[in-house]
C-alpha cells in the first residue's frame, strides 16, 4: 500500500481535492472520489486554467488559446503534499504538478517555476528556508466593513470576537500539518496576521495557498469575508504578504546567513541582499500584481517605498534579522497579500542568487526615516511603471521563463485597460452634480 493510500483508509477519506495554482496564485482544481483517485495517475483539466485574468475573462498564453481550443493538460497529485481538510469531512487535499499530453512539464505551472528556482541554489550546495507571513482582513459580506471598527493591533481582547474563526483556521491548519508560529490581530479593523514556520521553498508556498484556502473556507462558514486584497480600504492598513528568507549549507546544515566571528550578518547574507535589493524594482510587479496594491506603499504605512534594507528596520524593503546561528534571516516586504507565492519566492530565490553569483554589496544600511525623503531609488509607484520595469527586464524573463512573462504582462495590461475604462463611484461623486 502507497503512503497516499495508508493516508486514506486511516482518515477515511471518500473525497480527494486536486489543487492547482494558477497565474494568479489561486487554488483550483477537481474533487475525485477516494476510489476513482486510487486507480488514476493523472486528471485532464482545461489549460484555460492558466489564462485568466483577474475579472475571469480567457486570454491567450502561447499554445493556449481560442485557436488550439484551450486543449486539456493533466494534473500529476504529488503524494508527499497530501493533506486533512478538517473542516470538511472524510475530505484530503493533494497539490499536483501539471503536464500536457505528452507527460512534459507545463511551463506556465506556478509550482514548476518555484521548483526549478529551488533546484538552482540546491545544485549550488544551498538549502534555502522559507517563512511566509501573511495579513487578510475579516470583515462582513453585506457591508465590506469590519464589525469592529476599533484598531486591534496586538490586542489581546479588542478582536475577541474574530477568536472563534481564527482558532478554527488555526486548528485546521495543525490538522494538516502546516507550522503557526503566530497570530495576531494587525494594524486594521479587522485584520489579522499569520505566521507559517519555515521550510523549503515549494512546501512554504503550498502551505500559503491551504492557508488561503482554509481562511476563506472557514471565515464563509462563520458568516465572514475574507480577503487578502491588498487595500481593501483607503483609510486602514495594506496586507502584505512577507518572505522570510535564509541559507542552510547542504553538507554541514549550518546557516551561512550567520557570522561567527563578528555576530553579524556573514559575507554571503550581504551579497545575497545585495542581489534582493538589484532585482527589487524589475520584480516589483511580481510581489505586486494588481493595480490595488500600489495603494498601499504610503507614507508611514510600514510598506517599503524605496528600495532600502536595515536592521530590524520595517519601514526598509528588506529587514536584516541577526538572531545567532538559528534566526538570523532576510525578511523581505515589497510583497503584497495578493502576491502569488511561488512566483514571489521564485525571483527572490533567483534575485538572491545572482547577488552570490556577482558577489554583489548591498548599499549602507538605512537608519533614518525612510518616508522623509529616503536617498534609495523610488520602487515602482503604481502598475503602469511596475509593468514596464518588468517587462524590460532580462532577469525576470530567465527567473520565470518567457511564456510567464508574457502572460503577466498580459494580465497586467489587461487590469490597466479594464481600470482605465471604469467610471468609479468615486468619479459620479465628485463630478456627478459639480460640473
Amino acid at each position: 500500500m502507497s503512503g497516499i493510500d495508508r493516508f486514506i483508509a486511516e482518515n477515511a477519506i471518500e473525497i480527494v481535492e486536486l489543487a492547482v495554482v494558477d497565474t494568479q496564485g489561486a487554488i483550483r482544481g477537481k474533487r475525485i472520489p477516494a476510489p476513482v483517485f486510487q486507480r488514476s495517475e493523472r486528471f485532464a483539466m482545461s489549460s484555460g486554467l492558466y489564462c485568466l485574468d483577474y475579472g475571469l475573462e480567457v486570454l491567450p498564453a502561447g499554445d493556449y488559446n481560442w485557436a488550439s481550443g484551450y486543449p486539456d493538460v493533466f494534473l500529476v497529485p504529488d503524494p508527499e503534499t497530501v493533506r486533512l481538510v478538517s473542516w470538511r469531512p472524510g475530505t484530503a487535499l493533494v497539490f499536483c504538478d501539471v503536464v500536457d499530453r505528452d507527460a512534459q512539464p507545463v511551463p506556465l505551472d506556478p509550482r514548476l517555476i518555484l521548483k526549478r528556482a529551488q533546484g538552482r541554489l540546491e545544485g549550488a550546495g544551498l538549502d534555502p528556508r522559507i517563512g511566509l507571513e501573511t495579513e487578510f482582513y475579516l470583515l462582513d459580506p453585506e457591508t465590506l466593513r469590519p464589525r469592529s471598527e476599533r484598531i486591534p493591533v496586538y490586542s489581546l481582547h479588542d478582536d475577541s470576537y474574530l477568536w472563534p474563526i481564527v482558532r478554527e483556521i488555526q486548528a485546521a491548519l495543525t490538522a494538516a500539518g502546516v507550522v503557526v508560529e503566530g497570530c495576531q490581530p494587525e494594524y486594521g479593523a479587522g485584520q489579522v496576521e499569520i505566521n507559517l514556520g519555515h521550510a523549503g521553498p515549494l512546501t512554504a508556498a503550498d502551505d500559503l495557498l491551504f492557508l488561503r484556502y482554509a481562511v476563506k473556507q472557514i471565515a464563509a462558514a462563520h458568516g465572514y469575508l475574507a480577503t487578502f486584497m491588498a487595500k481593501p480600504r483607503a483609510e486602514s492598513s495594506g496586507s502584505g504578504l512577507h518572505v522570510h528568507q535564509s541559507l542552510r549549507s547542504r553538507n554541514t546544515g549550518d546557516n551561512v546567513f550567520w557570522d561567527a566571528a563578528t555576530g553579524d550578518l556573514s559575507e554571503t547574507a550581504r551579497w545575497y541582499l545585495g542581489g534582493l535589493l538589484h532585482h527589487a524594482a524589475e520584480t516589483a510587479y511580481v510581489a505586486v500584481p494588481t493595480l490595488n496594491g500600489y495603494k498601499r506603499p504610503a507614507a508611514y504605512s510600514f510598506a517599503p517605498t524605496h528600495v532600502t534594507w536595515g536592521f530590524d528596520h520595517r519601514s526598509a524593503a528588506v529587514r536584516a534579522l541577526v538572531h545567532g546561528p538559528g534566526g538570523t534571516r532576510l525578511e523581505h516586504r515589497v510583497g503584497a497579500a495578493d502576491a502569488n507565492p511561488y512566483f514571489l519566492v521564485a525571483t527572490q530565490l533567483l534575485a538572491g542568487l545572482a547577488g552570490l553569483d556577482k558577489q554583489l554589496e548591498p548599499p549602507p544600511a538605512t537608519t533614518s526615516d525612510v518616508y522623509a525623503g529616503a536617498a534609495a531609488d523610488p520602487l515602482p509607484a503604481g502598475l503602469p511603471e511596475a509593468l514596464a520595469r518588468f517587462g524590460d527586464s532580462s532577469f525576470a524573463r530567465s527567473a520565470l521563463g518567457a511564456g510567464v512573462t508574457d502572460l503577466l504582462s498580459l494580465i497586467g495590461r489587461a487590469e490597466q485597460a479594464a481600470a482605465d475604462a471604469e467610471v468609479t463611484g468615486w468619479e459620479r461623486r465628485r463630478y456627478l452634480e459639480s460640473v
